[in-house]
């Protein structure tokens, strides 16, 4: 069976049949797309040639650009075109029957250090722009907020007398955190110094720029952006970056996972786990870091 009729009668399927949306149908023709346009260059042009290894050596020609989930995306597509073949036409066996997914990269996410963040808070002056700008750093640091939780937070939310702030997360799930004292002072200096002068209409929110507006996503990243390399700090640090500096450090600091997953706010506690994966590489290098010069001697 030619290939390209195969795709066509699949494309069929999936909008007669199946009744899939467009963007899902797009979606399954541009895998396929590319992956009878690989066969072709392999100088395979029917259904019944492709075998487990062509499957399974195309697979592996994306992994150089590639990452695990789409390669897995790839998959989930071709493997429903083949089984769509197999069962329309008896004689063509489905070649990814036995393909497995491919295992994903565990991509350890970028934190900033102790030492880190001390330079970077040391860093601000007094003026109204930049005690606005360590506020909103610091509160993201120091609350373990996400960016969207941090422009989104309530002026009735923050509770400063009782160090405590209440944040609508993921799902319109509401999770109470604890603040700080020293969050706790620079919101009170921006409330009583800043946020005031630049009210212009009455907005809920806590955090309001010069213009009286709401803050941005997209005004935090940039703030991040500058400051890193104002500050010659990592300049792949995000704002997401101090969130996982928030519950990295709070495990440093011998917090319970459970304890760090609440205040994180995620609902499944392996998602909190990717933290002690963190903890262990550093022990490793620390340990790697102390044997150092006795590996040199021995050498010697």
């Amino acid at each position: 069976m030619d290939l390209h009729e195969a795709l066509s009668d699949y494309k069929l399927n999936l909008s007669l049949v199946e009744n899939k949306s467009k963007k899902t149908i797009e979606a399954y023709m541009s895998d396929l797309t590319h992956y009878i346009a690989y066969l072709n260059q392999k100088n395979i042009n029917n259904v019944e040639e492709i075998t487990i290894l062509t499957v399974d050596t195309y697979l592996n020609s994306l992994t150089k650009e590639y990452s695990s989930n789409s390669i897995n995306r790839v998959l989930a597509s071709v493997r429903s075109f083949h089984k769509f073949i197999s069962l329309n036409h008896e004689s063509i066996k489905d070649p990814t029957l036995y393909i497995h997914t491919h295992k994903h990269n565990e991509h350890l996410p970028i934190y900033a250090s102790v030492q880190d963040l001390k330079v970077l808070f040391d860093s601000f002056s007094n003026s109204d722009i930049d005690i606005y700008h360590k506020t909103i750093l610091l509160t993201l640091y120091s609350c373990g907020l996400r960016v969207s939780e941090l422009c989104s937070l309530k002026r009735n939310d923050v509770h400063l007398s009782e160090k405590i702030l209440k944040v609508t997360g993921k799902g319109d799930k509401e999770r109470i955190i604890p603040i700080v004292d020293a969050c706790v002072q620079q919101m009170e200096l921006y409330l009583n110094l800043v946020r005031k002068n630049w009210q212009k209409k009455a907005l809920p929110n806590f955090f309001i720029n010069q213009y009286g507006r709401v803050l941005t996503r997209q005004y935090v990243h940039n703030l991040i952006k500058k400051k890193c390399e104002e500050c010659n700090l990592n300049p792949n640090l995000s704002a997401h970056s101090f969130r996982h500096s928030f519950a990295s450090h709070l495990l440093d600091g011998n917090a319970d996972l459970r304890i760090v997953q609440e205040l994180l706010g995620h609902s499944d506690i392996q998602t909190t786990q990717i933290y002690t994966h963190i903890q262990n590489k550093r022990l490793v290098n620390a340990y790697d870091n102390a044997f150092q010069s006795f590996k040199k001697k021995e050498d010697d």
